[in-house]
């Protein structure tokens, strides 16, 4: 009698765990995630998210040191979806953003390992890859842009690079919310070599602003998403 009460107690204090880190069942998590107004976030190292992820999910790595200072670029009325390996990483990223005031924060439930079992689908870089335009298209693209009227972004990258990878999270939000007001290009360099002499690219990140063929703007380092926010409201 004693252990079927105690066993109770412990499946009771599990489901209330689940609920208050605002777990959901792949199932349920697979169905928020398709509108356009949430943000999904894979909170595993970049490693793991190579290996596999979610389809629109932007990585920001809860054990990189700057996870907070990353995450809290979005703002607090924000839609936020999180998820890890088996979830524990994602319940700690949870907790801290309900901390901090956020409203609309979801957790997967048992994290990818239990969306691999639901047999729900996993987006690599070579799946990404294959449906992308070549390397050599994007920069024939670029060229072409930085002569027009819109406003020009560019990224010059690589992923060996730490403030590249963190910095990426940002640049993936500007090109999908500022679409209407500028063209993004995140340009490797390691694949672009020619490219990165011609702009003579010597540290990473890089960022340039162009319009009409002109340099507006050209600062290396690492941007939060406000300075990109604000480089592109300034010359758009």
């Amino acid at each position: 009698m004693k252990y079927m009460l105690s066993l109770t107690i412990a499946i009771l204090l599990v489901a209330c765990k689940t609920q208050s880190n605002g777990g959901l069942s792949p199932a349920d998590f697979n169905k928020q995630i398709t509108s356009e107004e949430v943000k999904l976030i894979d909170v595993r190292t970049p490693e793991e998210y190579n290996e596999g992820y979610i389809k629109g999910a932007i990585n920001i790595d809860w054990n990189a040191g700057d996870f907070e200072a990353a995450v809290t670029q979005l703002g607090k009325d924000q839609k936020i979806f999180l998820y890890c390996k088996s979830g524990t990483r994602s319940g700690n990223a949870f907790d801290l953003l309900k901390k901090l005031g956020y409203k609309n924060v979801y957790n997967l439930s048992g994290g990818i390992t239990a969306w691999k079992a639901a047999e729900l689908p996993i987006e690599t870089k070579a799946s990404a890859q294959a449906t992308a335009k070549p390397a050599e298209a994007n920069t024939i693209d670029f060229k072409t842009a930085i002569y027009g009227d819109k406003l020009v972004f560019v990224d010059f990258n690589a992923v060996w690079c730490g403030p590249c990878r963190r910095m990426q999270p940002f640049v993936d939000i500007i090109k999908e919310e500022r679409s209407s007001d500028v063209l993004v290009y995140s340009i490797d360099t390691d694949k672009e070599v020619a490219l990165a002499q011609e702009y003579q690219i010597f540290n990473l990140p890089t960022v340039i602003l162009l319009k009409k063929g002109a340099v507006l703007y050209r600062k290396e380092g690492y941007h939060d998403q406000k300075m990109l926010n604000d480089l592109v409201t300034k010359y758009k």
